[in-house]
C-alpha cells in the first residue's frame, strides 16, 4: 500500500515537472524566445541570446544538451553547432559531453521506471526474457554502433535501452564511447558543414556509408547465427533419432 502511493506520488510530481516544462517551452515559443529560436532553427539568435547569459551560460547550455535529449524528436546538431561559436570546439566538447551524460541517464531512467513496468504487463514473460536475454548479450555493442554513426545516433535509444537488462553503466560507458568522436566532428566542423553544401554532402554520405556496412554487419551475423542454430538443432534432433534406434 505505502509503495503504491510513492509510486502514485512520484508520477505526479513527474506529471507537475513536465507540465512546467511544456510551459515555458510554450511561453518562450509565444513571446519568441529561446524555445523559437531553436523550433525555427535559428542559429543566430541562439547565439546571442547564449552569450547574453555571461557566467550562466555554461550551465543553459547543459541544460540545453539534456532538454535536447530528453525531447528526443529536438534534434542536437544546432546546439553542437551553437555550443562551438559561442565557447570554442574543445569546451564546447566538454559540456556537451556531460549535458549528453545527464540528459541520458535521466532518459534511460524515466524509462526504466516507468516503461519497463507497462512491458512487463503488457508482455508475455516468454517474449521479455528472450528480449532480456538478447539485450543483456548485445545490447552494449548495439549501443555503441548506433551512437557512433550521427545519423542512427538518436536519443531515442537511451528510452529503449532502460526497457532492456543493460546495466546503467555500461548503458552510459558505451553510449559517452560511441557519442564522443561524433560530437567533436559535429561541433568543430559543425558551422563549416553547414554552410558548405560540399563537405555537408562528405559527412552525410560518410555516415550513410558507415550506416549500410552495419546493417548489411548486422544482417550478415544475423543469418550466420540463424544457421548455426538451424544446424544445431539439426544435429540434436538426428542426434535423438539415433539414440532411439540403438534402444
Amino acid at each position: 500500500m505505502v509503495e503504491k502511493k510513492r509510486k502514485n506520488n512520484s508520477k505526479v510530481i513527474l506529471g507537475i515537472i513536465i507540465l512546467i516544462v511544456l510551459g515555458f517551452f510554450i511561453y518562450s515559443y509565444l513571446t519568441k524566445g529561446f524555445f523559437y529560436s531553436i523550433v525555427n532553427l535559428d542559429q543566430e539568435s541562439l547565439v546571442n541570446t547564449l552569450g547574453s547569459l555571461g557566467a550562466f551560460s555554461f550551465l543553459a547550455y547543459i541544460f540545453l544538451i539534456v532538454i535536447g535529449i530528453i525531447f528526443a524528436p529536438i534534434h542536437p546538431f544546432i546546439f553542437y553547432v551553437t555550443g562551438g561559436i559561442v565557447f570554442g570546439p574543445y569546451l564546447s566538447w566538454g559540456l556537451t559531453m556531460i549535458g549528453v551524460a545527464i540528459g541520458s541517464s535521466i532518459a534511460f531512467k524515466l524509462s526504466q521506471k516507468y516503461g519497463r513496468e507497462f512491458v512487463d504487463k503488457h508482455v508475455s514473460k516468454k517474449h521479455t526474457e528472450k528480449f532480456d536475454k538478447i539485450s543483456e548479450k548485445y545490447g552494449s555493442i548495439a549501443i555503441f554502433l548506433l551512437r557512433l554513426n550521427p545519423l542512427t545516433s538518436s536519443d531515442v535509444w537511451s528510452y529503449i535501452a532502460g526497457l532492456t537488462k543493460i546495466k546503467f553503466w555500461r548503458f552510459l560507458g558505451y553510449t559517452l564511447l560511441g557519442l564522443a568522436p561524433a560530437i567533436f566532428v559535429q561541433v568543430y566542423f559543425g558551422k563549416e558543414i553547414g554552410d558548405n553544401p560540399v563537405l555537408f554532402k562528405i559527412f552525410v554520405g560518410i555516415a550513410i556509408l558507415y550506416l549500410t556496412v552495419l546493417i548489411l554487419g548486422l544482417t550478415y551475423f544475423y543469418f550466420i547465427k540463424r544457421k548455426d542454430k538451424l544446424s544445431k538443432k539439426k544435429e540434436n534432433k538426428d542426434n535423438r533419432e539415433i539414440r532411439k534406434k540403438k534402444e
